[in-house]
C-alpha cells in the first residue's frame, strides 16, 4: 500500500480501498516465488500518509492549527480537500493499519513490514483528540502555533511521543499475532531523529535520496551503526536530476558505479543494502531484464563484501557530537525534517576529507563510551545537555582531546575551561580565516571576538585575505590544555558553514586546528581527498575500509550523476600495532600492494581504489 492508500491485494478489512485496476492477485505471486526460492517476503506498506483512508474517514485525518487537514490538495474553488496525513492519535490505527497487517500475516504469511510515509509524514496535529491529549500532560491549554512560542518544545516532544506510541501500538500488535514478523518504521531512529531508540523496531532503515545520495549514506551510515539494531539503508536504482515530478526530466536508471559506490559506505559500516527498483510505466509488476541484469551486477558487488564487512564493530577514533538535546530545544515542525543536522554533516564531511575515521553520536550513544574516544568534536552543538557538558570537561581532563565550535560555546563551557577571555560579538557578518598558505572569508550568524588568556592562538581573525597587514588581534582558534587533556575553541560557526560552502580551505583549517590537538590516533592516512577512510575490527582482523568518491565526469549542477569512477591514489596508510602482524593483504580489489612494520607502525602503500578496497590486518 503506498501514499494514496490503495491496496495491491484485495484486502478484506472493512475500511481497505483496494485499487480499482488490480485484476489479479500479484502478491500470491510474490509469495509463491519468494517460497520457491527460500526467501523471506517484506511488504511496503505507507503508515501516516494514507490519501483514501482521508477521503473515506476525513475525522481520521491530522489538521493545522487553522483546522485544515494536512496535506490537502487545494480545489479549483481554493478550499482544501480530505486530508493526507492520518492522526496517530486516531482510529486510523485500530480500524485499518493494523487489521491490515495482520491479514497480510495471515493470507500470505509475509515475514516482515516496511512501514513508509511514517515519521517524515508528521507534523503537529491540532485536532480535538490531540489538543485535549497535550492539555493533560503538559498543562498547557492551548497548544502553540507558531516555532516563537516558548511552549513550542513541549509540543513537538508531545507530537514525537504520539507517534512513537502510535508506531509502538502495531509493532506490539504484530509482534503479539505473529512472533518473528520483523517491523520498521522508515527514518526512524537514524541520522534526523536523534535519541535512545525507545520504539520497538526489529531493525533501522531508510530510504536514501535519488540523487547526490552519497552525503547522505556517509552520515546516516555512521549514526545509526551506533544504535545496537540491524540497520539497512534502501537505495533507489534510479534517479532525475531535477527532483520529483519533472516532466522534461524523467527518472532514469542509475549507473551501476554509482549504486556500488552508495552501497560500499554502508557495507563499510557492517550495514544491510536494499534497493527500490520501479521501472516506471510499468503496471503489471513484470521486471524489466536490462535493469535486474544491472542490479544482479550490483548484488554480485554487495555479496563479495559480505562476510568481511558483517558483524564487525567500530574502532573508536573520532566521535561527532549529534546532540538531541541540542536537536529537540529548536526544532522545526516536521519530526524529520525540523531536526538541524547541518552542523553535525558539516564536521563529518570536513573529518572524512582530512582522512579521519569518525563515528556520530548522540548523548544516549556517547556517555557511556566517553572514554573510548580519543578525540571528539561538538559541532555547535550549543545547546546540549549540562550533564554532556560536564561529561566533556571531565573527559578533557582525564587525557581526552575536545574540539569545540560555536559561539554559544563559551557561556556553555566558560572562559577558565576554554582559556580565553571575553570580549565584544558580531552580528551576522563575515571575517577571514587562514588557512594553509591562504585564508578565505567565513560567514558566521554570531562571532565571539575572543581576547587572549591562558590558550594559545592558532590562528587569527582578519578583515581581509592580507595574511598579515589586516590581521585581527581576535583569534580564529584556541587551544588550551586543562588536566591531562587539551581543547581547541573555534569561537563561530565553522562546520555549519563548510556543510553550506564545502570550501576546500575550510577543509585545510579543520585539519590544521585537528592536528594540533595531537589526539592519540591509531592510523594516519595520505591520499586524494577523495577517499574515505573507515577502521571496523572482526575478531583479530583489524580492517581499513578506503571509498572512492570520485566521478569521472566533471560537476555540473543539474546532475548527480555519478559515472566512471576513476581509480584513485597512491595511497599510503599507516596503524600504529602493538606486534607485527601475521598477514597484510588487500581485499575486495585486486591491486598488489607493499608493506612494512618498524617500530610498532604497519606501513601499507597501495597503488590505486577503484570504488571500495579494504585494508586487512590479521594477528592470529
Amino acid at each position: 500500500k503506498g501514499h494514496p492508500g490503495y491496496t495491491s491485494w484485495y484486502s478484506n478489512v472493512e475500511n481497505a480501498s483496494v485499487s480499482p485496476g488490480v485484476k489479479r492477485d500479484a502478491l500470491k505471486g510474490w509469495r509463491d516465488a519468494t517460497q520457491h526460492l527460500d526467501l523471506p517476503l517484506h511488504c511496503h506498506y505507507s503508515g501516516i500518509w494514507d490519501c483514501a483512508a482521508g477521503e473515506k474517514h476525513p475525522e481520521w485525518g491530522a489538521v493545522d492549527a487553522r483546522g485544515n487537514p494536512r496535506g490537502a490538495a487545494i480545489g479549483d474553488d481554493g478550499k482544501p480537500g480530505a486530508p493526507q496525513r492520518m492522526c496517530p492519535r486516531s482510529p486510523y490505527l485500530d480500524n485499518l493499519l493494523i487489521p491490515q497487517l495482520l491479514e497480510l500475516i495471515d493470507r500470505y504469511g509475509v515475514n516482515g513490514f516496511w512501514i513508509d510515509g511514517d515519521v517524515w509524514a508528521v507534523d503537529p496535529c491540532y485536532c480535538p483528540r490531540c489538543r485535549k491529549a497535550f492539555a493533560e500532560k503538559t498543562g498547557i491549554k492551548n497548544p502553540p502555533e507558531t516555532e516563537a512560542d516558548p511552549n513550542w518544545p513541549a509540543w513537538i516532544a508531545f507530537t514525537r511521543d504520539s507517534f512513537e506510541t502510535y508506531v509502538t501500538r502495531y509493532c506490539d500488535a504484530v509482534h503479539a499475532h505473529k512472533p518473528g514478523v520483523l517491523v520498521c518504521s522508515n527514518w526512524l531512529q537514524t541520522f534526523h531523529n536523534p535519541g535512545e531508540p525507545r520504539v520497538p523496531t526489529d531493525w533501522i532503515s531508510g530510504d536514501n535520496t535519488w540523487v547526490f545520495g552519497l552525503d547522505g549514506c556517509r552520515c546516516e551510515s555512521r549514526f545509526i551503526s551506533t544504535r545496537g539494531k540491524p540497520w539497512d539503508i534502501m537505495i533507489w536504482s534510479f534517479y532525475a536530476s531535477h527532483g520529483m515530478g519533472q516532466k522534461n526530466a524523467p527518472w532514469t536508471f542509475k549507473p551501476v558505479a554509482m549504486l556500488q559506490q552508495e552501497t560500499a559506505v554502508v557495507l563499510a559500516h557492517g550495514g544491510n543494502v536494499q534497493i527500490y527498483e520501479n521501472p516506471g510505466g510499468v503496471r503489471d509488476g513484470s521486471l524489466v531484464p536490462w535493469r535486474i541484469e544491472r542490479l544482479r551486477e550490483v548484488g554480485r558487488f554487495v555479496k563479495a563484501r559480505r562476510s568481511l564487512c558483517q558483524d564487525t564493530e567500530s574502532i573508536p577514533q573520532v566521535a561527532v557530537l549529534h546532540s538531541e538535546h541540542h536537536a529537540y530545544s529548536r526544532p522545526g515542525s516536521n519530526l524529520r525534517r525540523g531536526v538541524d543536522a547541518k552542523p553535525v554533516q558539516g564536521a563529518v564531511y570536513s573529518l572524512l576529507e582530512n582522512h579521519l575515521h569518525v563515528d556520530v553520536l548522540d548523548e544516549w550513544a556517547l556517555l557511556p563510551a566517553i572514554g573510548d574516544f580519543p578525540f571528539i568534536v561538538a559541532p555547535e552543538q550549543n545547546r546540549m545537555s549540562e550533564a554532556m557538558v560536564d561529561a566533556l570537561k571531565t573527559y578533557v581532563e582525564n587525557g581526552g582531546c575536545l574540539l569545540l565550535s560555536g559561539a554559544d560555546a563559551l557561556d556553555r563551557f566558560g572562559t577558565a575551561f576554554l582559556g580565553v577571555r571575553r570580549g565584544d560579538t558580531a552580528q551576522d557578518t563575515t571575517f577571514h580565516v587562514p588557512a594553509a598558505d591562504g585564508s578565505l572569508p567565513v560567514y558566521s550568524q554570531t562571532w565571539q571576538l575572543l581576547r587572549t588568556g591562558k590558550a594559545s592562538i592558532l590562528r587569527h581573525l582578519g578583515k581581509s585575505p592580507f595574511l598579515e597587514e589586516q590581521q585581527l588581534p581576535n583569534p580564529a582558534a584556541t587551544l588550551h590544555r586543562m588536566g591531562k587533556g587539551r581543547v581547541v575553541y573555534v569561537p563561530f560557526d565553522l562546520f555549519r558553514f563548510f556543510e553550506h560552502t564545502r570550501y576546500p580551505l575550510v577543509r585545510a583549517f579543520v585539519g590544521e586546528i585537528a592536528r594540533a590537538l595531537k589526539p592519540a590516533l591509531c592510523a594516519t592516512l595520505q591520499a586524494p581527498t577523495c577517499i574515505d577512510l573507515v577502521l571496523r575490527r572482526k575478531k583479530r582482523l583489524l580492517i581499513a575500509h578506503l571509498i572512492n568518491r570520485a566521478s569521472g565526469i566533471p560537476n555540473r549542477p543539474n546532475d548527480g550523476t555519478v559515472d566512471e569512477i576513476p581509480p584513485v591514489g597512491p595511497i599510503e596508510i599507516s596503524l600504529r600495532l602493538p606486534q607485527k602482524p601475521d598477514r597484510v593483504r588487500l581485499s575486495l580489489e585486486k591491486t598488489p600492494i607493499e608493506w612494512r612494520y618498524q617500530r610498532g607502525q604497519l606501513t601499507a602503500n597501495i597503488p590505486h581504489v577503484h570504488i571500495h578496497a579494504a585494508l586487512v590486518v590479521e594477528n592470529k
